[in-house]
Order: C-alpha cells, then structure tokens, then sequence
C-alpha cells in the first residue's frame, strides 16, 4: 500500500503537528485510511502508532523505532515485513479479521504485550513459543480448538486470556507458566484440566465457568494465593477436599454445577450451588 490518494484533511492535519512537534506519538486510529500516507517515511523517531486501515500494511516495516502498534479496520492478513519491526514491545491487533497467527509473529522478542481478541483464529503455531519476554497476552474471542505445547516457553507470562474459544485441551506445559497471576479459560469446551496448573503457584484469579468439566485434579488445592475461582456452568458432581487448602479466595462461584455438596473447608465461601 502506497500513496497518498485521497488521504483525510483530519489525518493530514495530525501528521504535519507530528512532524513540527517532533513528537514519537501518532495517533490515526478514528480516521479509516486505504494506504498509509506517504510522510510515515519521515517519522523514523515515531514510537506509538494507532492506525485504522482498511487493507494489510506494507511500508510500516521502515518504522523500526516503533514500540507500541495497534492496526484496526478488519484487517485479514499481516505483511512478513511487519516482522523487521524488532524494537515492539506491545502490538494490538484486537478486533481484525485475522484467520492465522504469521509465523514471524514468534521473531518478536522484545514484545511484552499481544492483544488478538475478537479475531478469527482456528490456531496457533509452536512459534508462539519465541515470545519470550511476553507478560501479557490476550485471544480472547477467537475460534482456537487447542495450544501449542510451545506456550509453555512463555515463562515471563502474568496475564493469559483465552476465553471464549472453542478449546478442547489444554497442553501439560501450562504449569510451567509459574509467573501466571491470571489465567482466563471461561467460554470453553474443556472437559477436564491438567494436573500441572497446581503449579501455578502466583496465580491469582482463575476462571474456568461455562465449560464441560466433571471432576477437577486435587492439585488445585496447591494454589494458595488463588483469591477468584470461578467454576459456575460446568458439569461438576464433587470437589476435592484439597480446595478447602485456598485460604486466600475471596470468591468462589459454583452455580449451575451438578454438586450435592461441598468440603467443609469451602462452605462459607461458596456461593449456593443451584
């Protein structure tokens, strides 16, 4: 994409303050724009970059200061150019079209946050994986049916969410996420969890509702400083005694399970199953 044909007043306007300014923010993201304007190439200081773009990017590679991009306008695809752009470190793709995650996705080293929610994604590579230095990442509202055995590698992870998918299963490598604080699985048709999430000894909030789970492993009464567990929605008969272990939790929800009771340890913090 190339050119500047047609190129909004609005978006012409924030383009020249940016370039007397001097400043490393641009900010185009409420002006739908069918190419990237042409003046971009003068902006090589730029570090934050919101664009609305109704085709896939092809010039933005030559922006190799940028640290912060969000792309939006049902974007169906990603150029492998984007991939030069090493110095990221938080890239929002939310609310496109996307159908795959690009394999040059995993070079991005540097990248601390992904955002991919409301896309089209049916799966993910084992490049994930090279992410390294990622603490948050977000798929939520995607068409996922599993993950990579790679997204175990994300060792600096704190935030995962991946909600609303069509997820079946879950890889044993999750429990190597031991910097994990919230893991997000809501919306789901998992009938059954890991045992190595009793692993994920920081986490904090996890939800787990509107899946198909009938039993839950014993070594979730090993995540002690869980304060939110929310199992509400699945298909549950019992729970092991180990959870009367989760002095922390604040909030525990268990509504619409098939329970008939609960351990000693949790009745005062369970919300009525029913």
């Amino acid at each position: 994409m190339t050119g500047d044909k047609k190129l909004p007043r609005a978006a012409v306007l924030r383009i020249n303050k940016c370039l007397r300014n001097e400043s490393d923010v641009l900010d185009l993201s409420g002006i739908p724009l069918e190419a990237l304007p042409g003046q971009l190439r003068e902006l090589t200081h730029l570090r934050e970059l919101r664009l609305h773009l109704t085709g896939i990017p092809e010039r933005l590679s030559d922006l190799t200061a940028l640290t912060h991009l969000r792309l939006d306008g049902e974007l169906t695809g990603l150029p492998d150019s984007l991939g030069g752009l090493t110095a990221l470190t938080s890239l929002d793709l939310h609310g496109n079209r996307l159908t795959e995650f690009p394999e040059w996705l995993g070079g991005l080293t540097t990248l601390k946050c992904l955002y991919l929610q409301g896309n089209q994604l049916a799966g993910l590579p084992d490049s994930l994986g090279g992410l390294i230095a990622l603490t948050e990442l977000i798929l939520s509202k995607n068409r996922l049916t599993e993950v990579p055995d790679s997204l175990g590698g994300l060792t600096a992870l704190k935030r995962l969410y991946l909600g609303i998918n069509r997820l079946t299963r879950l890889p044993d490598s999750l429990g190597d996420l031991t910097a994990l604080t919230s893991l997000i699985l809501q919306n789901n048709h998992l009938a059954e969890i890991p045992d190595s999430l009793g692993n994920l000894t920081a986490l904090r909030h996890l939800f787990l509702q509107n899946n198909r789970l009938t039993r839950l492993p014993d070594s979730l009464g090993d995540l002690t400083a869980l304060t939110e567990l929310y199992l509400e929605g699945n298909q549950l008969t019992g729970l092991p005694s180990s959870l009367g272990n989760l002095t922390a939790l604040t909030r525990l929800r268990l509504e619409s399970n098939l329970l008939t009771g609960l351990p000693k340890p949790l009745r005062r913090r369970a919300k009525t199953p029913r």
